[in-house]
């Protein structure tokens, strides 16, 4: 079965000639549409699984899911996400909640450099990714709350940073250590939230991709976490209709990047520091697939030169960088970008102006992202069931952007402007009501 997914998945954008909508939109943008939502709300319960590679569900021996079967007998996905440049969680994410690429919410890295306060966004220091500054971009929770919805997260490290003066209705730090156990307390937490009214809740977990980093997407310790996920998602189901709120609640599931394996004697290392003379350069941030160089503007045919010569990585000035990227118009995007082909590895520099700071322990990852959108290895997932949807569906492949206008339309509030394309996802939801393929569910014991 899963292979004939994988293979309908690859026929249909082969084959496909695109859909014509007759579907009402309103004009936000040059070229960017949003569907003006006219139905009765319903409440959503928004599943953020990080690092889940498209495929990983397809890889799993037939049987071995049964909450994921469950789900997409009664909703359905799209074959794969694509998600943003650079291919990292907080870009990622950013950009599913949004709707916007990377340059324009500007948080265009994990890590990076902000010239005019001599500052740095930092994914491993709360206090310097919690500033209020950096979140400028309003997401689906915050537009809800301005809506009048009550909304819940479950997230790390943000609970209570405010997006232009909005904060969560609630929010818990869901813990720094990913696990099983975890996920399944802040998912009961979230159900309770659903039961007591709250509109729009989610729910983070990072147990997919910090065994993918450890061990490799390729590894049984990734399979076991898929399976974890699995049987979270089948007491999900089983527990909305247990309330009685089978009918009331939408499900979504999606990731923000996919894996790429890291194995031993496959990867070439390339140390920055051979190449690069660190006095022409003011800011190195990020390493591994990806850097995001800031360069006195003196210095910038100099360094240029000096890293072209990095076999494996592709060099761009800043006014170079690929349109497709949507990544030149941020003051925190910088003159020199660095993008290792797959099988290659950056490592960071030993100068204090690298961040974050060298770590070899990056010699014992077996997993990573960052690398091109458009490699196999960094696709997301985007599963969905409940009221708003149809039953039994695989659809054409989207875009991360195109997420958050499905988020807005079953939240019944007006998305902010965005990026998305509202004919790339109107496919997957019920019209006037009536949702096609869907005969009925039934329960199955949690394990």
């Amino acid at each position: 079965m899963a292979s004939v997914l994988l293979q309908y998945c690859v026929l249909i954008v082969l084959y496909h000639t695109g859909l014509v909508s007759s579907f009402p939109y309103h004009h936000v943008k040059d070229g960017q549409y949003a569907c003006q939502n006219t139905k009765t709300r319903n409440q959503l319960l928004f599943i953020q699984v990080d690092g889940f590679r498209w495929d990983y569900v397809d890889k799993q021996p037939c049987g071995s899911l049964p909450g994921f079967a469950r789900f997409l007998r009664e909703g359905g996905r799209f074959c794969w996400t694509t998600p943003p440049f650079p291919t990292l969680s907080f870009p990622s994410w950013i950009t599913i909640n949004t709707g916007l690429y990377t340059e324009t919410h500007g948080i265009v890295g994990n890590f990076f450099y902000d010239p005019d306060d001599k500052d740095v966004f930092s994914l491993y220091d709360p206090k310097s990714f919690r500033k209020q500054k950096w979140w400028t971009a309003d997401q689906v929770g915050t537009v809800a709350e301005k809506a009048g919805l009550r909304t819940a997260v479950f997230i790390t490290g943000l609970c209570g940073v405010p997006i232009n003066g909005v904060t969560a209705t609630f929010c818990a730090h869901v813990g720094n250590t990913p696990s099983k156990q975890n996920f399944q307390h802040s998912i009961g937490k979230a159900l309770d939230k659903l039961s007591e009214g709250f509109d729009y809740v989610q729910v983070y977990t990072a147990l997919v991709d910090d065994v993918g980093h450890a061990k490799g997407p390729d590894f049984p310790e990734v399979a076991q976490a898929v399976r974890d996920v699995d049987s979270v998602v089948l007491h999900v189901l089983n527990e909305l209709q247990n309330r009685g709120l089978e009918d009331k609640v939408n499900v979504v599931i999606a990731s923000d990047h996919g894996m790429t394996p890291l194995d031993p004697g496959s990867v070439m290392y390339h140390e920055i520091d051979d190449y690069l003379d660190t006095t022409l350069v003011e800011n190195i941030a990020e390493e591994a697939a990806f850097m995001n160089i800031k360069v006195p503007k003196q210095n910038v045919d100099k360094v240029y030169e000096q890293v072209s010569k990095i076999p494996g990585v592709a060099a761009y000035r800043r006014e170079d960088i690929p349109k497709e990227f949507h990544y030149q118009n941020s003051k925190y995007i910088h003159d020199i970008i660095l993008l290792a082909d797959k099988g290659n590895y950056l490592l960071a520099s030993r100068s204090e102006k690298q961040v974050p700071p060298r770590n070899d322990n990056v010699f014992f990852l077996r997993g990573h992202h960052g690398y091109h959108p458009r490699e196999e290895d960094m696709r997301g997932i985007f599963f969905a069931k409940g009221p708003a949807f149809k039953c039994g569906w695989t659809l054409d492949p989207i875009h991360m952007v195109d997420i958050y206008q499905v988020l807005t339309h079953i939240l019944d509030i007006t998305p902010q402007p965005h990026n998305g394309t509202w004919a790339h996802v109107e496919g997957a939801l019920a019209q006037d009501g009536k949702r096609d393929g869907c005969t009925g569910t039934t329960a199955v014991a949690s394990p």
